[in-house]
């Protein structure tokens, strides 16, 4: 190995470096610590919400951790607050009862103009059926093809040819109101 133009042969300055004799003293100092919690100096009482105090903490904590807080009362609850679900059931019957909403009939689904409802079948259910002809018959004669296309066509275009023309004189309305 070649020594780099900056070398020179001198072993650099370790500077402020501890030896290791004091690494190990003080390694073993931090596994003493942290080998034998004292229980009974770490452990801290705060005040138990049933009214006696107690220790809250039965277990070893580390002496970098703060203290736990004392639990506060739970404040009193004000005209705006809610406490719990039994309040918001009832607010919602309350207003049930106040609004007397009764949904309107939806209507028949296929009461509409029937040559509109198979133009609608068709374009939405010529293309599923393909589908699964394609995948569940394989060697399907041509001609089934070639009727299912035109009549997918077909339906496609009295959709478009059943749009309206133009709009309603009367209509000022500009769009969907939100």
């Amino acid at each position: 190995m070649t020594p780099r133009h900056d070398d020179t042969g001198i072993p650099p300055d370790d500077g402020d470096r501890a030896p290791e004799d004091d690494f190990a003293e003080r390694w073993a100092e931090i596994v003493a610590e942290l080998g034998k919690p004292d229980i009974t100096e770490e452990a801290t009482e705060i005040a138990d919400p049933t009214g006696g105090t107690g220790p809250a903490v039965t277990y070893p904590v580390a002496p970098w951790v703060p203290a736990p807080t004392p639990i506060r009362a739970p404040r009193e609850l004000s005209g705006r607050d809610w406490d719990g679900t039994d309040q918001i059931d009832a607010a919602e019957a309350e207003m049930d009862d106040v609004e007397h909403f009764v949904p309107g009939d939806p209507g028949p689904i296929f009461g509409g103009d029937p040559l509109l409802t198979m133009a609608w079948l068709g374009a939405a259910g010529i293309p599923i059926g393909l589908l699964v002809m394609i995948v569940a018959w394989r060697d399907a004669p041509l001609i089934f093809l070639q009727i299912a296309g035109v009549a997918f066509a077909l339906s496609c275009m009295l959709l478009v040819w059943r749009l309206p023309h133009h709009r309603d004189e009367s209509d000022d309305d500009p769009g969907a109101v939100v």
